[in-house]
Formats: C-alpha cells, sequence, structure tokens
C-alpha cells in the first residue's frame, strides 16, 4: 500500500502535523497510532516522527518507525501511562513495540515505535532511566 493510501486511512492524524517527512513515515506505526487515539478519549499532540539527526544513534526516527507526542487532557501522567499500557495490551502490541515515558517534557509525553520487540524505558532528568524507574518518579 503507497502512503498516500495509508494516509487517507488514517482518521485521528493528519499529514500537516509534526511528522517530520509524513512520507517517510511507517504505515503501520501509522494504523496503530490512529487505533490507540480511538482508544483513547482525548486528543494526541505529535511532536516529532521521522527525523534525520537529533535523536540516540540507532533511533528508530530515523528509520520513520517513531513518533514522540503528548496527550491532551488533564488526567495525571500516570493514569495516561497506565491507560497506554493498558491499550497496548488489549491491541496485543505490547510485545512488539517500544515504549517510551518522558515525565520531564513541557508537556509530559510518550515515544512510540514499532521495532518489532519489546522495549521499555524513561528519560527522567535528562538521563535514560528502567520504565520502573520512570514509573516510580511520576507515582510519587
Amino acid at each position: 500500500m503507497d502512503k498516500k493510501v495509508i494516509w487517507d486511512k488514517i482518521t485521528y492524524f493528519k499529514k500537516t502535523e509534526d511528522w517530520g517527512n509524513p512520507e517517510k513515515m511507517n504505515g503501520l506505526l501509522l494504523m496503530l497510532l490512529d487505533n490507540i487515539r480511538c482508544c483513547y478519549d482525548f486528543p494526541f499532540e505529535i511532536h516529532c516522527g521521522y527525523d534525520e539527526s537529533g535523536h540516540t544513534k540507532k533511533s528508530q526516527h530515523y528509520l520513520g518507525n517513531a513518533v514522540d507526542f503528548h496527550i491532551e487532557s488533564k488526567e495525571k501522567f500516570i493514569t495516561q501511562t497506565n491507560k497506554m499500557i493498558k491499550i497496548l495490551d488489549e491491541l496485543q502490541v505490547s510485545e512488539r513495540v517500544g515504549f517510551g515515558i518522558y515525565p520531564d517534557w513541557n508537556n509530559k509525553g510518550f515515544h512510540l515505535d514499532v521495532r518489532g520487540k519489546r522495549i521499555r524505558w524513561a528519560m527522567v532528568n535528562g538521563v535514560y532511566v528502567s520504565f520502573k524507574e520512570g514509573l516510580k518518579n511520576i507515582e510519587g
């Protein structure tokens, strides 16, 4: 399926959002993100999709396989995080995606990618830490 057809099937997002280059975004990621948004009651604000620099050495952003975003909601970040985990489980993709939490962003947010395997992390005070450590930081 070409990228134009995939974008025509996306309900909650537009090519004009901050995808970097929307034509280089992985269609599987777009469809997954759209399905996640369908399960979530609040809009998502895209920060970054495809990118050519500024991330870790083997970033999924460089392949168009990743997106950074926040949820436009008054919910606590721990509630948002728990909902995201639940939705990933319900969609049966938990074991095939990368998922990061970023509680220090101006708008606390998430990274999601379709790397094909499970990986979890957090960034707290500018340092990558375990997902578990990140959860402790946002709970307390």
